[in-house]
């Protein structure tokens, strides 16, 4: 998406350069096919120069050391805007409503194109002709004429043919014919289809049009005759209605048609005034084109159309290769595919696809198409092989890198579950959560346009062993669900593995080029400790030991919980209450003979759902209709008493604190047992909100 918009903001820009000139030097001077030729020149090339791109080095830059000092200083500018652009746009929220909006004002175009000429159809059915040479004359009553379409002249039978004023009239008609000013008119609305938010296209379409009555104007009357232009123009009074792919000979404003044919030029000045467009459009290609690195795959039409296809179908295309940027230094990249050997990880639905087999496919597909002799792919395995997750620092450290990469997919009891997510290192066991963040929210940019559920960026409490003990910005891709059949259908598809394969080495570059262009913003993000808002440097004296749980919202999740105030992302943390800490030392089973259960069975259980959770929370916070399940944990005591409640997972839509509220105020459970003997027992439950299609 983020591709997209920057192109079309620079197809703006161009045309507001180019009609600038326009509009201060050509406009309402004579020489009338130099201007509706420049025009016509001016809605393609706005098009086409934001194309070109031209990387800046000390071998195409001429001796003159103060054109290469302001060629680098442009180059740099457009690099730092472009790369700033696409890093921060994770953090924009309303893409979806941007290419509707954009799909809409086509649609609406598209249909009035359609319409337009639907009714010049039935009009040229409807009514008698007459072939006059190479001209068809549709003689008729309708608003509006006459006019002209292509070889076709809508004559209104209520002007008199053969009187001196309808012959000029007609010959003002046949000279739009003989122009072939209708292709002008497809051409533009065309145009102005694929880019009606452009204004300056606007006016481009406005102008052409008095620019074809300047040169029908100019042919029809004889002498610059004012008088007799007025006589044709005041002839009639008809409403001006019309059709916008037509040439109305009662387009107006009077005024300046009349006005034009009285005027004189100066030929030498006039020539002067055409001949500056040259430097304009130099100038231009300088403002929009030079970079100093290669900061996108090789632009062409069909890169752009393909960005503009996925954005606005919502359909991915699929990717050929990865970006291949040009850095001013080599990178180190460890790439690890999680498990191996007698660790398979997790298993997938079908009951045979393995976690270690799938990384391990994943990452050589990262090897295979990268092609950036810049990027240095170091692989902390290559077969099937079993690998301790100190032995994988180890590796990774050894080959002093600049990032790090650790492959995985997803797991749960809940095959609900699906999508992709991040993990980072803990706050509490990193000094440079900031590097950790920055990497994972430019990769998250490009595993967004997927097409499979992001679900953000999270750290686990009790922190992740390779991503707290490599010495650079490090994270872990859960890069789907192998217990979901649909994400699972989609892991084993060599397509999207490719997809996600592009989205990664992608990923890696922009946050590399950004790093390079020293502007990797660092927004500070919200403190939260027990609910109450911290500053930063209360949140880095916590003590580890004392922190229950840490949660990371990003983008929309924390825009919809907190407002403007969570733009930036917000890190949740709880700390242990005084029975958390009773706890720490006593063990907690996670397996026992009779699991804990809900005093009553499931008929109490859902007794108690109906009694105190708010099922209707979704629906007023705009659920869509579907099922939304949250998993939670808790420990259940030696007495059935309930606490350490969390939510593993967060469907959206307040669905989760919810089902975090009512499991606290959840009465005695019958106990675990193990060994005949009332145990400590951490306990998984899962309540569900279904939401209806009539809601």
């Amino acid at each position: 998406m983020q591709t997209t918009i920057y192109y079309f903001l620079q197809v703006v820009f161009c045309s507001a350069i180019m009609m600038g000139y326009y509009w201060l030097v050509l406009r309402n001077k004579q020489f009338h096919q130099y201007n509706r030729f420049y025009l016509l020149l001016v809605a393609g090339l706005a098009w086409l120069v934001p194309l070109i791109k031209i990387q800046l080095n000390g071998t195409n830059i001429s001796e003159d050391t103060n054109i290469y000092y302001l060629l680098s200083a442009v180059a740099d500018n457009n690099t730092v805007i472009e790369s700033s652009f696409k890093f921060n746009w994770y953090n924009i929220n309303w893409q979806n409503g941007l290419k509707l909006l954009y799909a809409g004002g086509v649609l609406f175009l598209l249909s009035g194109f359609f319409i337009s000429l639907f009714r010049i159809y039935q009009l040229f059915k409807l009514n008698k002709v007459r072939t006059l040479g190479d001209i068809d004359l549709v003689i008729t009553n309708a608003k509006g004429t006459p006019y002209s379409f292509f070889r076709y002249i809508f004559w209104n039978e209520a002007i008199d043919l053969s009187s001196a004023t309808g012959q000029q009239i007609l010959q003002h008609e046949v000279t739009h014919v003989k122009e072939k000013h209708s292709f002008d008119k497809i051409y533009m609305q065309l145009n102005l289809i694929a880019g009606w938010f452009n204004p300056f296209f606007w006016l481009i379409k406005k102008e052409l049009h008095m620019i074809h009555e300047f040169i029908a104007d100019k042919k029809s009357v004889d002498n610059g005759d004012t008088a007799s232009l007025a006589q044709m123009l005041l002839a009639a009074a008809y409403p001006q209605h019309q059709f916008n792919l037509t040439n109305p000979f009662f387009f107006s404003p009077i005024k300046r048609r009349i006005a034009m044919l009285n005027q004189h030029q100066n030929p030498r000045f006039s020539y002067l005034r055409r001949l500056v467009v040259l430097p304009l459009l130099a100038i231009t290609i300088v403002l929009v084109a030079f970079r100093n690195t290669e900061t996108t795959q090789p632009i062409s039409v069909e890169t752009v159309m393909d960005n503009i296809y996925q954005d606005i179908s919502g359909k991915p295309v699929a990717s050929v290769a990865p970006l291949n940027m040009t850095f001013k230094n080599t990178y180190t990249i460890v790439i690890n595919a999680g498990h191996g050997g007698a660790d398979k990880g997790g298993v997938g639905v079908d009951g045979k696809s393995t976690e270690a087999a799938l990384t391990l496919e994943l990452a050589n597909t990262i090897k295979s198409l990268n092609q950036n002799s810049q990027l240095n792919l170091v692989f902390t395995r290559s077969a099937d092989e079993s690998q301790s997750v100190a032995e994988i620092a180890a590796i990774a450290n050894k080959a002093n890198p600049d990032l790090f990469v650790s492959l995985h997919y997803n797991s749960s009891k809940n095959n609900q579950l699906s999508g992709t997510e991040i993990y980072i290192a803990n706050p509490a066991k990193t000094n440079s959560y900031n590097s950790h963040l920055q990497f994972a929210n430019q990769l998250a940019n490009d595993l967004d346009d997927l097409k499979m559920p992001f679900k953000g960026i999270k750290s686990k409490q009790e922190g992740v062993y390779v991503l707290q003990n490599i010495n650079c910005p490090s994270v872990l891709v859960e890069a789907g669900y192998l217990s979901n059949s649909t994400d699972l259908e989609k892991i084993k598809s060599p397509q999207f593995r490719d997809q996600l394969a592009v989205a990664l080495l992608n990923g890696i570059q922009k946050y590399i080029l950004a790093k390079e262009s020293g502007k990797l913003i660092s927004p500070e993000p919200l403190y939260l400790i027990n609910g109450k808002i911290v500053d930063k440097s209360d949140f880095n004296n916590i003590d580890p030991r004392s922190i229950q749980s840490i949660e990371v919202l990003k983008a929309n999740k924390a825009l919809e919980t907190f407002g403007q105030d969570g733009k930036n992302g917000v890190i949740k943390v709880t700390m242990k209450s005084s029975n958390d800490r009773m706890l720490e030392g006593v063990q907690i089973f996670s397996a026992v003979q009779e699991e804990p259960k809900f005093d009553g069975g499931k008929e109490a259980w859902s007794k108690f759902l109906q009694e105190k959770l708010n099922r209707s929370l979704p629906i007023e916070k705009g659920a869509v209709p579907g099922n939304y399940t949250v998993v939670l944990s808790f420990i259940v005591d030696t007495k059935g008493k309930v606490s350490n409640v969390e939510a593993e997972n967060d469907p959206g839509y307040g669905t989760a604190e919810e089902a975090v509220r009512v499991m606290k105020l959840s009465p005695n459970w019958i106990p675990a047992k193990q060994n005949g003997k009332p145990v400590l027992y951490k306990n998984k439950q899962t309540i569900t909100y279904s939401i209806s299609e009539e809601k």
